[in-house]
């Protein structure tokens, strides 16, 4: 017979779910997702027997038509919260017992009474389980409708395009709907599961088949104890177990043996639901006899009048607890008498009896599964705590490492730089030495641009000293880098120390000192060039090419000045 299955649950971004998505997965297509710029390709998904976009009646009417893609992209650009609901969802059960067509035209019928009740669209996706899901244990009669729903009103506005305005009535809150006079949301979502209720069920009895109910078990007065959710990790354990016996068994059939599949489940959680699943069978047994208990009595009382007698033995066992089917006297039977109310009490506390027993044995088993469960969960927190402490050792060990690498490397570079200021200090005492006792012919040392020529003289010979470090094996890269830097440094003050010496020669009085000071700079600046301007970055070769310029180009004017007074 057919089950009731009618769900509903929104689909929100604080969940991290996509419209787009979400309707690319249930219709098995190619969906462009605008919002998030990413393209969702389910078009080789297997199970999607139809997925249609169904509008209100209101909008059939007037000629609107939307697009999969258009309405759910509409959809997202609607909401603008990071929690916004962007989409709701109605799962149903469809009937297996009807066929392709009569499923589809059901979910449709359905689904349009959600379009038009709310003015909303609606994206109806019918799946069926694949052959794979049926090899891994699923249930080839789980044909079943997926409805997703735009959260807000459509209408039809300019140049006949749809838009999405306010809320629908399903997705206000109970102050709102209260508010509007709507009764509360749980009332409405049980309206709605007896909707679907009276639509299949108006199918159902047109094909004299049995039907469906929309209310609780405990309502209908079913003794069935619900099972317990298993879990995405919970599930896949169960599939991955169940695909190795499947292997197994394949393999042993190559080999010519027989290997029995173990489906005992590979979780607790699937033994509770296996347990569970054995007891509510056997409730379902019971219920069947006590509904074919009431047939046959009613069909007796029909044929054979009220006159029936109903006999009862005595019991005797835990088996008395479940009285014999009730069957019509033959016309040569001797009619016995009636039980006694003892024999009826009796037979009431023996059924009692057992129930408790019964109920006792599965009271211990489940504690026995919560124990193991338990057990099992406690060393599962042992494991990842330990897995936990071990990452934390591992990072703690790396940090200290780093920290001490970090020391070190430090201590390295403050000894290595300690150890170039003692090496440059060296070097530049020994230049300033020999500087102290050079003599340049027409150079005044007390002039301000005798001091700077010497310093640029001085600065040649440094970096001479400083390259021949560099290139000394005994001398680390950290110190050669420092010489470098240094060495760029005194080439920046060769070239401004050209520019000062030219300006204070520019200064002098007499014209022969002026020349004598000029050519001498002339000199010192050209060597300092033709000697190290390889080493200089290309800022700095152009640099000491302007103040070249600069020099020769004076030095030229005072030659002309110089021979134009002799002329004279």
């Amino acid at each position: 017979m057919a089950i009731f299955i009618a769900s509903t649950k929104p689909i929100s971004r604080s969940n991290g779910q996509s419209a787009v998505a979400s309707a690319s997965y249930r219709a098995g297509c190619e969906l462009e997702d605008k919002r998030y710029g990413k393209t969702h390709d389910y078009s080789k998904r297997h199970g999607v027997m139809s997925a249609d976009i169904i509008l209100p009646s209101a909008l059939k009417e007037q000629g609107a038509s939307i697009e999969r893609s258009e309405l759910w992209n509409l959809a997202e650009e609607s909401e603008t919260r990071k929690n916004s609901r962007v989409a709701r969802e109605w799962i149903i059960n469809l009937p297996h017992e009807l066929d392709e067509n009569t499923r589809k035209e059901l979910a449709h019928k359905f689904t349009q009474s959600l379009a038009d009740k709310f003015g909303v669209i609606a994206d109806c996706a019918i799946h069926k389980p694949t052959a794979r899901e049926i090899e891994r244990g699923a249930d080839a009669r789980n044909f079943h409708a997926h409805i997703m729903l735009t959260t807000r009103k459509a209408e039809l506005g300019e140049k006949g395009k749809i838009t999405l305005t306010d809320k629908s009535d399903c997705e206000l809150s109970d102050t709102q709907r209260k508010a509007k006079g709507l009764s509360r949301a749980k009332t409405e979502v049980t309206e709605i599961r007896e909707l679907w209720e009276c639509i299949a069920n108006e199918k159902l009895a047109e094909y004299n088949h049995d039907l469906i109910d929309s209310r609780s078990y405990a309502a209908q007065g079913i003794d069935i104890t619900p099972q317990d959710k298993m879990g995405s990790v919970a599930t896949k354990l169960e599939r991955d177990k169940y695909e190795r016996e499947l292997k197994k068994a394949e393999q042993a059939a190559k080999q010519g043996k027989v290997y029995e599949i173990d489906e005992t489940p590979a979780t607790i959680r699937g033994e509770v639901n296996r347990l569970i699943a054995q007891r509510n069978s056997e409730a379902w047994s019971a219920q069947l006899t006590d509904n074919q208990k009431m047939n046959d009595a009613a069909d007796a009382i029909i044929i054979n009048g009220h006159d029936i007698k109903q006999t009862t033995p005595k019991p005797s066992m835990k088996a008395a607890a479940v009285a014999e089917p009730i069957k019509a006297p033959t016309p040569d039977a001797p009619k016995r008498n009636p039980p006694s109310p003892a024999d009826i009490a009796a037979a009431m506390a023996l059924a009692m009896n057992v129930r408790k027993e019964l109920a006792e044995d599965e009271k211990q088993k489940a504690m026995a599964l919560e124990q193991q469960r338990q057990r099992e969960l406690a060393e599962q927190n042992k494991r990842e705590q330990a897995e936990r402490d071990r990452i934390e050792q591992q990072r703690a060990d790396r940090e200290r490492a780093q920290q001490q690498e970090r020391q070190a490397q430090a201590e390295r570079l403050e000894r290595e730089n300690k150890q170039f200021i003692a090496d440059k200090k060296q070097m530049y005492g020994s230049v300033l030495a020999k500087t102290a006792e050079q003599n340049i012919r027409g150079i005044d040392k007390d002039k301000l641009a005798g001091t700077a020529i010497l310093a640029i003289s001085a600065t040649n010979e440094v970096i001479h000293k400083l390259n021949d470090y560099i290139n000394e094996p005994r001398t680390t890269q950290i110190q050669r880098e420092l010489a470098e830097v240094e060495r760029s440094n005194l080439t920046d003050f060769v070239s401004d120390k050209s520019k000062q010496a030219l300006s204070e020669i520019k200064n002098l009085y007499r014209t022969d000192d002026r020349k004598t000071h000029t050519a001498a700079l002339q000199t010192a600046l050209n060597d300092f060039v033709g000697n190290h301007s390889k080493t200089a970055d290309k800022t700095q070769q152009q640099a000491l090419q302007s103040a070249q310029r600069d020099v020769t180009s004076f030095n030229n004017e005072i030659n002309r000045s110089r021979g134009f007074r002799m002329g004279m």
